[in-house]
């Protein structure tokens, strides 16, 4: 009889001890649920916060180019605006960690130094273009940057080799970008096209600066930084996002090259006097200051929110809604701007596009063939983003 009075009390653990891991098992479900939820979240807000951060960029930039375009500081000034955010941000965010591999000496420096002039040239010649062709025409020719780029791969690398659709995608852009150049201005007066061929010029500088970029990068980031003897230290290696084993990471080289960049920048324009007709220009018309807060703002969260995005869900996507902000940019630029649409920039246009997809389903097939994944680009700035090695401004995402 006492055994089987126990009975019960045993059938009452095995239940308690049965709901017990039923609650587990309920709030291990509730868990994963909260983490896929939060895995899946923060990338509809990246890709948000980096598609409307980029069309500020750019409607800001093409508002402050029309407004302003007698203004002869306003390259530098934008540049300098976007040098300066594109430092401030991560500094903040990283509350002040990436000013360890911050270089204490001049022979330290002279890397990011290099680098920073290449990066004002890309940024600057492009930003000047603006005065003689469309802000579309820029945003098109400035795609065409793979054509400069394989050729400098080329010639760093002899032994480096394209595919025939990586030929062919760079030969779609190229006549893309040529078609779309023709009438740039929005006019058929012979004295606007030369004009017009000059700021393709000045499009073409930039490009070239783009390809060369890319070079110098990989070197600062495959070589570890020496030590400073004048600062009595080592400069340490941070674990950052998309840090190299052996060199800097992708977010201390960004913050570097700003730095040294925006002194640079602010520097030559005291010197030269363009810095006060940039202030003037300012308190004569205060739009000037909130255009350039924009475009350096809007800059430097897109970047941010794009490293985020390819940490999230691969460059794939990332790419895919970089291109399609390119084309909202277009369109928005036709319709806040008008201007002048010719059937043939509308097929030139269309080239460009092709010309980008086709390039970047070669890249990604080719390196998912060798190693099963697709790398993370190296991302430090800037802004347009389709090719291997992603570098600085607003024309680079």
């Amino acid at each position: 009889m006492a055994s089987s009075s126990q009975q019960p009390l045993l059938h009452d653990d095995e239940f308690s001890s049965n709901d017990d891991h039923d609650d587990t098992q309920s709030k291990d479900s509730k868990t994963k649920i909260k983490y896929l939820a939060g895995q899946t979240n923060p990338t509809h807000i990246y890709i948000i916060v980096f598609f409307f951060a980029m069309i500020v960029n750019g409607l800001a930039l093409e508002a402050a180019s029309t407004s302003f375009s007698q203004l002869d500081s306003l390259a530098s000034a934008v540049t300098l605006f976007q040098f300066g955010f594109c430092f401030v941000l991560p500094f903040v965010t990283s509350r002040g960690a990436v000013m360890r591999t911050f270089p204490r000496t001049f022979h330290q420096a002279k890397p990011y130094i290099k680098l920073s002039f290449l990066v004002f040239g890309a940024t600057g010649f492009a930003t000047e273009s603006l005065k003689y062709v469309s802000y579309p025409t820029k945003v098109v020719f400035k795609s065409a940057k793979l054509i400069p780029t394989m050729v400098v791969a080329t010639a760093f690398d002899p032994d480096k080799t394209f595919s025939c659709l990586q030929y062919l995608s760079a030969f779609l852009i190229c006549c893309g970008a040529c078609g779309y150049s023709y009438d740039s201005g929005g006019t058929s007066n012979r004295e606007d096209l030369h004009t017009s061929y000059y700021g393709v010029i000045l499009l073409t500088i930039s490009t070239i600066c783009d390809a060369l970029v890319p070079n110098l990068q990989k070197q600062l980031m495959s070589s570890p930084p020496k030590s400073s003897k004048e600062a009595g230290r080592p400069v340490p290696i941070l674990p950052l996002d998309n840090s190299s084993p052996c060199g800097l990471s992708a977010q201390a080289l960004m913050v570097n090259v700003n730095a040294v960049g925006f002194l640079m920048i602010l520097f030559g324009m005291v010197v030269s006097g363009s810095l006060l007709d940039a202030v003037k220009a300012s308190l004569i018309d205060p739009r000037l200051l909130l255009y350039l807060t924009c475009v350096g703002l809007g800059l430097s969260t897109a970047v941010l929110a794009y490293t985020k995005l390819i940490k999230a869900s691969g460059p794939v996507l990332a790419v895919a809604v970089s291109t399609l902000r390119k084309v909202a940019t277009i369109m928005l630029s036709y319709f806040l701007f008008p201007k002048p649409v010719l059937g043939i920039h509308i097929f030139s246009g269309c080239l460009v596009l092709v010309g980008i997809l086709l390039n970047t389903c070669c890249k990604f097939g080719y390196q998912r063939g060798r190693s099963g994944i697709v790398e993370e680009g190296n991302i430090l700035n800037v802004s347009d983003v389709s090719r291997d090695e992603l570098v600085f401004h607003s024309d680079k995402i």
